[in-house]
This record gives C-alpha cells, structure tokens and sequence, in this order.
C-alpha cells in the first residue's frame, strides 16, 4: 500500500528523546515505547462529513486501526465508518464503492496514512498541544443512484489530541469545526522546521460535479496495547 507522505516534511531518523522535545530543532513527537507498533481506534457517537453548501453524511459509529513505523511518529491507517446516511434530498444510507474490501450497506471504509504534529491553537510553538494528522485515501460511495460521492486522494483531516502528557494505553481526540461556518477548527500546524503549514482540503463532489471543501467531525479514542507517552 503506497504511503501519502506528509507533505513538506522532512521524515529523518531522530533519538527517542529527541524527537519528544520541541525545543530541539522542532522534532515530531514520537510515540514511546518504541516497541509500540499497532494502535485501535473508536469513535465516540456519531461522526459526519459536512460541506459548506450540499449534502451532509452522517455515521452513527467508526472503528480504527493503525500501524506505527520505527520512526514512531507515523504510519498507516484504515478506518470503518458505519450506519451512514445522507438526509437531503431523501433519507438514504450511504454504502462505500472503492476502498480496502468490499463494502456492506450503510459502511464507508478509507484508508491513508497519520501523522503527529504540533498543533497551532496555542500561543507559540514552546506551548503547542498535539494533533494527529489523518490523509484520506481515494474513496467512492453511492446513498442512492442519484447520489454519487467522490473523496480525492490526499486531503487531510487534523484531530487534537487532549491528553498528550499523560502516560496512559487511551488517548482522547477531537476532530472539530469553527464555531462559525462548516470549516475545520483546526487548519494548521507546525512542521518539522518549527513553521506553520496549512492542510490540504478535504473535498468531495457529488456526481461528477465541482469538488467542495468538506469537513470531518466527531470525537474519539486511539488505545495503545501498553501505557505510551506522546509528548513529555
């Protein structure tokens, strides 16, 4: 499966250590132990894609699984979205076309590559939080024959993670939107040289039609299989 590179990211082989401290040369965060190679996921309740203008798609539920490099900071990933729907112009559940598989009724399943990044919520980088980074693979699904979506290959999604300085096997995220407008909350972060970078827009187009910007929300949990540290 071919990895969607981190764009503008330098991906060098850096000490544990190093690559948890902020202050030296900016390195990514890294997940601790190394010998942590595998993460689960969840979503808490509902998760929805929303676009500015047109149809929205509503999954009561999404499971995870993910892969770490040696590097720790990054891998693959797939993700499980069920009991989708769109509810305009008609109720009607949303069945994945494309993808890892074959898809079932009402089942979306992506897959891409994570990232963890410095958010860009605080003040300055020597306060940031962490975020993890999600590029989407290509996706198609159909909520009915009149209904075709299309999900390009490399948008992105950035999710905070809340308790990043807690040595613990579950980590909360939150993938959210501006409090104004369907647009994401979060739209940047910090590379490996310590400077900003906007994401590449999650788009979609319904029918062939113009790609729009889309944004994903909801909550959920990445669960290590033994205690990690994510940032110190």
């Amino acid at each position: 499966m071919r990895y969607f590179r981190l764009l503008g990211v330098a991906l060098v082989a850096v000490c544990a250590v190093c690559a948890m401290m902020v202050a030296s040369a900016f390195a990514l965060p890294t997940i601790l132990p190394t010998t942590i190679t595998s993460w689960k996921g969840a979503s808490i309740g509902e998760t929805e894609l929303l676009k500015a203008n047109g149809e929205n798609v509503r999954c009561a539920g999404a499971t995870l699984s993910g892969t770490v490099e040696a590097n720790g900071h990054l891998g693959l990933y797939t993700t499980n979205f069920t009991g989708c729907k769109i509810k305009t112009p008609i109720e009607a559940k949303c069945t994945g076309e494309s993808g890892p598989g074959t898809d079932s009724e009402g089942v979306i399943l992506t897959a891409g590559s994570w990232h963890l990044v410095y958010d860009t919520l605080s003040t300055s980088l020597a306060s940031a939080g962490l975020a993890i980074l999600f590029l989407t693979g290509k996706v198609n699904f159909k909520c009915t024959t009149l209904a075709k979506i299309e999900v390009p290959l490399g948008g992105m999604v950035l999710c905070l993670v809340l308790n990043p300085t807690a040595l613990t096997k579950i980590f909360e995220t939150h993938c959210s939107k501006a409090a104004v407008g369907n647009r994401p909350l979060e739209t940047k972060y910090y590379n490996e040289a310590g400077t900003f970078v906007s994401i590449v827009a999650l788009l979609s187009n319904l029918n062939g039609g113009t790609f729009e910007e889309n944004t994903q929300i909801g909550l959920g949990t990445l669960v290590y299989p033994e205690a990690a540290l994510l940032m110190v």
